[in-house]
């Protein structure tokens, strides 16, 4: 074991359109397609795909699919990108978590997202399963990562376990979609990556008005300056000190700030200038899956950002999901 991702297998129903409809309005689309996806599942494939050829460690999916032809098709897809899926269960008598997704492709290729959960809502874990999960790891063991998001119900209570039972495990948490935890919860977090959105989403949820007032208007004074303030708040005072305390915000077209407890000083990589943008569904997930992948690899933070923008980039120029996430070999 090396990398395990605990998280949602959804299949992506993807609708491409010069722009969304408003209520009670018709459209007509331009394409259609169907693709593997839920964050999880992109998670996992691109930690994977973006892993040197030389490592040697595993990366693990632990979740649930439906008894249906796409449940099937994601565990195959699994498979074939190397994962070991021997912690996804298949649930009878449930469907496999779906997404609909609508792409404008006259607005830089923005992506609006539905999410119907299907049997994600079956992983749910008690002591029992999650000794069962990671039988066999003592404290002696290579590096753990554990990666979390937020479309299976309760991550935090596998968090919580993982840390009390694990605390050498490093928990990397991108909590999209978004929703609120306690600052304990936070607290818990070793590698925090996160976009702008949910930044100021963070802010708003945790500190008090007057700061979510102070952080929006530095951000309006000067877009990247504001959120590298928020960024070195999170990397000090939110995030957990124990380990790595790596946290990550992510600006779309502009770049990423990155720090962590051995460099906080906040640094800045820009994004790869002059991309084709095709549809950008899954570049969070290819972002996280080329740092996570370089971090397990102990590269540097900065190196590491500078790998995971390059994997990025290469997969915003291509449609879908999952069949965007390009290979380690087309990165380096």
């Amino acid at each position: 074991m090396g990398i395990t991702t605990i998280g949602s297998l959804n299949y992506d129903v993807v609708t491409f359109t010069d722009r969304v409809p408003q209520a009670g309005e018709t459209l007509r689309g331009n394409t259609f397609e169907t693709h593997a996806g839920g964050k999880g599942l992109n998670q996992t494939i691109a930690l994977s795909k973006l892993k040197n050829t030389s490592a040697t460690y595993d990366v693990r999916m632990v979740g649930s699919v439906g008894d249906d032809s796409f449940g099937k098709q994601l565990k195959d897809l699994l498979q074939n990108s190397g994962v070991n899926t021997d912690k996804v269960q298949v649930i009878e008598k449930k469907s496999t978590g779906v997404a609909t997704i609508l792409v404008e492709q006259k607005n830089g290729g923005q992506n609006r997202i539905i999410l119907t959960e299907g049997a994600n809502g079956c992983s749910v874990y008690n002591d029992n399963d999650l000794k069962s999960i990671f039988q066999g790891v003592t404290l002696d063991d290579e590096k753990q990562f554990v990666v979390f998001q937020n479309e299976i119900p309760d991550p935090c209570s596998i968090i919580s376990w993982i840390k009390k039972n694990h605390p050498h495990f490093q928990i990397v948490y991108n909590p999209s979609p978004f929703y609120p935890i306690t600052k304990e919860q936070w607290s818990l977090i070793d590698v925090l990556i996160i976009n702008e959105v949910e930044a100021l989403q963070i802010v708003k949820a945790i500190y008090q008005g007057t700061e979510y007032d102070y952080y929006t208007k530095e951000i309006e004074k000067d877009y990247v300056s504001g959120y590298k303030q928020i960024c070195g708040e999170f990397q000090r005072n939110l995030v957990s000190q124990t380990n790595s305390a790596v946290t990550v915000v992510t600006l779309g077209e502009k770049g990423s700030l990155y720090a962590s407890k051995e460099s906080p000083e906040v640094g800045f990589t820009p994004a790869v200038p002059h991309v084709k943008v095709v549809d950008t569904t899954a570049a969070g997930d290819i972002f996280l899956g080329g740092l996570i992948t370089q971090l397990h690899q102990d590269v540097d933070l900065k190196t590491a950002i500078e790998f995971s923008t390059k994997a990025s980039a290469i997969g915003i120029q291509k449609a879908g999901a999952a069949g965007s996430i390009p290979a380690f070999e087309e990165i380096v």
